[in-house]
């Protein structure tokens, strides 16, 4: 269940419904995606905070944990192969982050 609370102090602007399809992709409305400037290269980074699913762009991402020590943990990971492993890498950089 939505928490009301939440969205009542979230500054909200636009609600959307979404589908996903059978392979759990989801299609972003165009209205939005022309909000925030995503074009079709646009990469994002899906983070799990409490029971929200939360959409960031990646440059986001970086300019918030520092792009120095992002850099050096995923070098780290990826001298252990782990490309074919990406949403692995991002969990492990986001429980370092407190370290």
């Amino acid at each position: 269940m939505i928490n009301m609370i939440n969205m009542i102090n979230a500054n909200i602007r636009k609600i959307r419904t979404v589908n996903l399809n059978e392979r759990g992709q989801i299609v972003i409305p165009e209205d939005i995606r022309k909000d925030f400037g995503l074009d079709k290269t646009a990469t994002l980074v899906m983070i799990e905070k409490g029971d929200e699913i939360v959409l960031r762009r990646e440059s986001d991402v970086l300019r918030l944990i520092g792009e120095e020590k992002f850099w050096i943990a995923l070098s780290r990971e990826g001298m252990k192969s782990a490309w074919d492993k990406e949403d692995e890498v991002w969990d492990k950089i986001y429980k370092n982050l407190g370290k």
